[in-house]
């Protein structure tokens, strides 16, 4: 059976989705949204700002209870909107390969221009020139040479000679000084991403966890959720391949959309209750011929409304297709005052989109299936491989370096401390305690800077 993701979270198998090619827009980054909805979900903590971290770019989204924020109208490039349903997924130009510059005022930037994979970073040691995040994390000892030199020809004194040419002498700087504006400039640039899907979906950030992933984001996320005040940083056992999981936890899912636009006050409830009974049928249909095994069905039911002479719309989730009108009035009201903080009971409401998503519930994963208890060690120091001097705000520390597929289970963990594997490596700054937990995620609480 193969089936494909597409950018409402959701699967639908290859013959059906040559169908609705559109619905695949934005798939990729949707992916790791839903594993971190599911992972999340396992791991009792269900409102969730998800935080993907690559070579590139850096993509940002919502969860609340444990369910994606979900747009009918994203822009895509040239500020064209495409109006199918889609995971509200925001991306900035900040990834591991993002080059550092000094621009023609002066001034440093970082990105949206990406070195790639290919001659890459200069610590890839594949010819790389230009100087990026992931050399600035290397010169401030965050990252081990010897894992990153691909063919052994870049070393940190190479690094640390083209930082020096390239941005601390143009800017007056020393080389670790330019390193630590490069990593600044990067945390301002993701932390705004953050910023600008919370607020704008009216979430505080203060009362959700970061989930950090992609090959770059658990070395980011416990500076950005100390500065965004956010308590808590949850990173899955295998961050690097999170998107991948995605595609294997994610259900069947077909979405419906119906556009009506429609003064409350003059729609007839009869009509309502026509839409949202074709569109339960139709998705019932659709998954009936996806022929693949599910282990039940559920429908989600929404309508996306304004006030009457605004343009931006506010969905509305409802428990149940039967909804009495004046019902829907005070839930369009109290979502907007979630959002904006006002009461506006004497404007008009339009209802704009009548939506059902109808939903192929898959069998469960168990994560735990990801972690080798083989290599697992009983105590924290089995599972020390050394130490290094790493940088931390004005004071080098001598950092204890860990091997996380060595760590026990529930591990308890002080920074400061780097956790290396496979995928990804995760920085524990002075200040912050991790714990681990059975599915083999580990939980950064975010305390005050030492």
């Amino acid at each position: 059976d193969v089936l494909v993701m597409t950018g409402n979270g959701g699967m639908v198998s290859a013959s059906r989705v040559v169908l609705e090619a559109a619905k695949t827009v934005m798939s990729g980054p949707a992916s790791g949204v839903m594993a971190a909805a599911y992972t999340g979900r396992a791991a009792g903590m269900e409102q969730l700002i998800t935080y993907d971290m690559g070579g590139t770019s850096t993509d940002v989204a919502l969860i609340r209870d444990a369910q994606p924020a979900v747009s009918n109208e994203i822009e895509i490039e040239y500020a064209m909107p495409i109006h199918v349903p889609m995971i509200d997924v925001r991306t900035v130009g900040a990834g591991g390969g993002s080059i550092a510059r000094v621009n023609a005022a002066g001034l440093l930037e970082v990105g949206p221009h990406s070195a790639g994979a290919d001659p890459g970073p200069i610590c890839y040691g594949k010819g790389g020139v230009l100087p990026t995040i992931s050399d600035a994390n290397l010169i401030l000892g965050r990252l081990d040479p010897a894992k990153l030199a691909i063919s052994g020809t870049a070393t940190l004194a190479d690094v640390e000679t083209i930082f020096d040419t390239k941005l601390a002498q143009p800017l007056g700087l020393s080389v670790v000084e330019a390193a630590e504006a490069v990593i600044r400039i990067a945390n301002t640039r993701m932390a705004g991403a953050i910023r600008m899907v919370s607020l704008s979906l009216g979430a505080d950030p203060r009362d959700y966890a970061l989930f950090a992933f992609g090959g770059a984001g658990p070395l980011h996320a416990t500076a950005l959720a100390r500065e965004l005040g956010i308590p808590r940083v949850l990173v899955p056992c295998r961050p690097g391949i999170t998107n991948a999981l995605g595609c294997v936890v994610a259900d069947l899912r077909h979405d419906y959309v119906t556009t009506i636009n429609t003064p409350l006050d003059a729609l007839d409830p009869a009509a309502l209750d026509v839409i949202f009974d074709a569109q339960t049928t139709q998705g019932a249909q659709a998954i009936a011929e996806e022929k693949i095994e599910i282990a039940d069905t559920k429908r989600l039911y929404s309508v996306d409304m304004q006030f009457v002479g605004q343009t931006h719309l506010l969905r509305v989730p409802l428990e149940s297709p039967k909804v009495d009108l004046a019902d829907l009035q005070a839930l369009f009201e109290q979502v907007y005052h979630d959002r904006f903080r006002v009461r506006l009971d004497r404007i008009r409401a339009n209802l704009v989109n009548v939506n059902t998503s109808v939903i192929g519930m898959r069998p469960p994963l168990d994560l735990s299936t990801l972690i080798d208890p083989t290599g697992r060690k009983e105590t924290l120091v089995e599972a020390q491989t050394g130490t290094r001097e790493a940088r931390f705000g004005e004071r080098v520390h001598t950092t204890p370096i860990y091997w996380r597929d060595h760590l026990p289970l529930d591990a308890q963990i002080t920074g400061p401390a780097i956790v290396e594997q496979m995928d990804t490596t995760l920085l524990i700054e002075p200040g912050d305690t991790a714990t681990g937990d059975q599915q083999g995620n580990i939980i950064v609480h975010i305390g005050a800077p030492k």
